[in-house]
């Protein structure tokens, strides 16, 4: 779709670039200013920020209505403490991807699911099937969940994430079962961590079909 998006239809956008080391980096800016040639985005002031321009990001903007996608050039950086300043390319079009920020993605982290049963707390150590910054999938043999809150650890990337989950929905898999979940309690942190990673996976399978 054409690119035809105002500062008020935008409530922030999230910039996906190569560090110096090539590595994916995700940051978190507002929009100060747009035109036809140029989008103005600002973030706080960070000493050790650093960022090679002009390179190809991909550009994630969320928006009330929900969450648009689009890959364009970030030209320059200015830095003007306490705020950093960086000027993209005015992209022409863009992909509509879904009508929340979280989506999910195939990946599988060691976890440890807990959940009540008589009183008692019974544990599982298993593999998650799928993530998003709003829920997990897991694999278990039996159908095993609560009808209340269960609680699960996870090792996400050099992340272990804890929190207390509810149950969505299960499905037949494979030898066992798929139990979705939402996530009842996670801190910000944790979910924008989440949401990285989430961001940085599409990224190399989308490289790696380019190949």
């Amino acid at each position: 779709m054409k690119f035809n998006l105002s500062i008020e239809n935008i409530k922030y956008v999230k910039i996906l670039y190569a560090n110096a080391e090539g590595n994916p980096v995700s940051v978190k800016a507002a929009i100060k200013k747009i035109d036809e040639q140029e989008i103005t985005t600002c973030l706080r002031y960070e000493e050790k920020f650093t960022i090679k321009t002009p390179q190809q990001i991909t550009l994630s903007i969320v928006c009330s209505e929900g969450l648009y996608r689009t890959q364009t050039t970030l030209k320059s950086c200015s830095v003007e403490e306490p705020y950093i300043f960086l000027f993209l390319e005015t992209p022409s079009s863009l992909e509509y991807q879904q009508n929340r920020e979280y989506f999910r993605i195939p990946a599988e982290y060691d976890c440890m699911y807990y959940v009540k049963s008589d009183g008692q707390t019974e544990s599982y150590t298993t593999k998650t099937l799928d993530i998003s910054a709003n829920g997990v999938s897991i694999l278990l043999p039996n159908h095993i969940f609560s009808e209340s809150e269960s609680e699960i650890e996870m090792m996400v990337e050099e992340r272990l994430i804890c929190t207390k989950i509810r149950y969505i929905r299960s499905e037949k898999y494979e030898n066992g079962y798929k139990l979705s979940f939402v996530y009842s309690d996670i801190s910000n942190r944790d979910r924008d961590y989440i949401s990285q990673v989430c961001i940085k996976k599409q990224l190399e399978e989308k490289r790696n079909k380019s190949v």
